[in-house]
């Protein structure tokens, strides 16, 4: 009886003393909201409130920075017929093909780019190695901003950066049914161009990731339509035209 009036005890002090300490926090916390004038009374409420903090960032359409005002004059002197509205619709059809990709993990759907087919395919085979499968539904399109215009060694690079929205789902069928995510993403990517106007400055090819489809193995000459180690056809960068180079989500 006397070591169960201990255990109790002790028990009883730990409670004690965890419920003091949540409510040092709570008090805290409840000061801190005062202070900015937030209307948090419970523990429940802020639990609410961040919810719906946490939901409204999904929902809100993200905001981008750019300088096309800034950049298109200095473009159109290097290239005076350059078009940004096209661009913007190289851009959406871009991603949304880079989208069907990894949706349908076929590497086939990007065949058109072939500066990010490779990595692209990389990661589809990471994917189908572990089980996991991505879905893109509802995908618009808010806005678009030319974020970076550079020439150097040859090559000319134009940034895009784009908000948009999606309905994304990730799920791994060889898990369990925690191993799953739905919900609507409001979201921003940086999508890269590039125009090579000057061939004879260009470096290795490899600085461009150019790489051949079936082996792996990288193109060592602009405009090569064949592979030098297995023959496979190769689609070649277009020179006189803007390739999507990379993308990347921020």
């Amino acid at each position: 009886m006397k070591f169960l009036a201990i255990l109790l005890g002790t028990i009883l002090g730990i409670v004690l003393f965890l419920g003091i300490v949540l409510l040092i926090i709570y008090l805290r916390l409840k000061k801190q909201f005062r202070e900015l004038g937030i209307p948090i009374h419970t523990i429940k409420e802020f639990r609410e409130e961040m919810i719906r903090s946490r939901e409204q960032d999904r929902t809100r359409v993200k905001s981008i920075s750019g300088m096309t005002s800034l950049t298109l004059p200095t473009i159109r002197e290097d290239f005076p017929e350059f078009n940004e509205q096209e661009l913007y619709a190289k851009t959406e059809e871009g991603l949304r093909k880079v989208f069907s990709a990894l949706e349908e993990q076929d590497s086939k759907l990007v065949a058109e780019y072939p500066l990010i087919r490779d990595s692209i395919s990389k990661v589809i085979e990471d994917y189908k190695t572990s089980g996991w499968k991505e879905k893109y539904d509802d995908i618009k399109f808010h806005k678009f901003a030319i974020y970076q215009y550079v020439k150097k060694e040859g090559i000319a690079t134009i940034t895009v950066s784009v908000a948009l929205e999606y309905y994304y789902e990730k799920r791994n069928d060889k898990k369990v049914l925690e191993d799953f995510t739905k919900y609507k993403k409001q979201t921003r990517y940086q999508v890269k161009f590039i125009y090579i106007y000057d061939e004879s400055k260009v470096g290795a090819a490899k600085s461009l990731a150019i790489n051949c489809p079936n082996c792996g193995a990288p193109i060592t000459v602009l405009g090569h339509k064949y592979c030098n180690y297995c023959g496979s056809a190769v689609k070649e960068v277009n020179l006189k035209a803007w390739e999507l180079s990379s993308y990347v989500e921020f």
